[in-house]
């Protein structure tokens, strides 16, 4: 019990941590974050549909094991997603005893998610940036695959679909209260109401990465936990950020939206992302970034030697 209330007490300090890093970065947006997101009827329309499917899928991950749902097809994907995302410690044994229905659910529904709120936040960005954020995350998605060998991968699975739920129903809560009648541009005037939003959203971003390497840490202990979730982190940003240096600024910057993805389209361009004011120096700086991070990830998630283990255990 108390290892148990320790690590909630750990999560919540780490979402505190998230949260007030999350403000900072608002604080520096804010200034381009004036102009409210707009779109029209059919757009909020969709956006009601996901965002009701997507709480549907929360609640019933909530509630399954407490009902009679827990018997009903796909119940138990979303209560191991929720389970998961929500205390990553557990992520392990969420996903004990999944059934392969389950285990499509547990990948169909949060990709499916992340594509069509990609599609509804941005629609004048077209496929590109839905191309581009479904990538990033199989870049991610294949290094974590490829560093945890022969150990089962649904534990990671489960914390990271459940998060990226989390953060789309944010997204969309603002793009289905976003048209003429509808009552986000009037509270986006407000600054706590913005700042909190973009905190919110920030941290939400961050925490996906951050249950990705606790749900790893029992099959492999923090140090390789660790390693691996910034391993994946690193080629997930160096790989996207290197080749849009390549292709140039003009293709790069949207990018970094569609990786993101909480920025409204009128933010990212009043921010610079469509007009090239960003110069290719700082993606390739970036992507020097993200090679670093990988490598020392990569070197943390190596195992011990059999003579460093040995004396790990002496």
């Amino acid at each position: 019990m108390a290892t148990t209330a320790g690590r909630g007490i750990l999560a919540l300090g780490t979402v505190a941590l998230l949260l007030v890093i999350g403000v900072a970065l608002a604080l520096v947006m804010d200034p381009f974050a004036r102009v409210p997101l707009e779109v029209d009827p059919a757009t909020e329309w969709i956006a009601r549909a996901l965002l009701l499917l997507a709480v549907a899928w929360v609640v019933i991950g909530m509630l399954a094991a407490r009902t009679r749902l827990v018997g009903r097809p796909g119940a138990a994907a979303a209560r191991a997603t929720w389970i998961a995302s929500t205390r990553p410690w557990r992520a392990r044994e969420s996903t004990l005893g999944s059934l392969p229905l389950d285990r499509w659910f547990m990948i169909a529904i949060p990709g499916g998610l992340l594509v069509a709120t990609r599609i509804v936040q941005a629609p004048r960005d077209g496929l590109s940036s839905v191309v581009l954020a479904v990538v990033g995350w199989l870049v991610f998605a294949l290094a974590v695959r490829l560093l945890l060998g022969a150990r089962s991968p649904w534990p990671i699975i489960a914390a990271v679909g459940g998060a990226l739920v989390l953060r789309c129903m944010v997204a969309l809560a603002a793009v289905a209260m976003s048209g003429r009648d509808g009552a986000w541009p009037a509270l986006w005037n407000i600054p706590g109401v913005r700042i909190a939003y973009l905190a919110v959203a920030f941290a939400l971003v961050a925490w996906v990465f951050v249950v990705a390497g606790w749900s790893l840490r029992p099959q492999l202990g923090p140090r390789r936990a660790a390693g691996i979730a910034l391993g994946g982190v690193g080629i997930a940003f160096a790989l996207p950020t290197a080749t849009s240096a390549i292709v140039g600024p003009d293709t790069a910057l949207p990018s970094w939206n569609s990786q993101i993805g909480v920025l409204p389209w009128h933010l990212a361009r009043v921010a610079g992302m469509y007009d090239a004011r960003i110069p290719t120096e700082a993606l390739i700086a970036i992507a020097i970034i993200g090679i670093l991070v990988t490598a020392i990830g990569l070197v943390l998630a190596l195992p011990l030697r059999p003579g460093e283990r040995r004396r790990r255990v002496a």
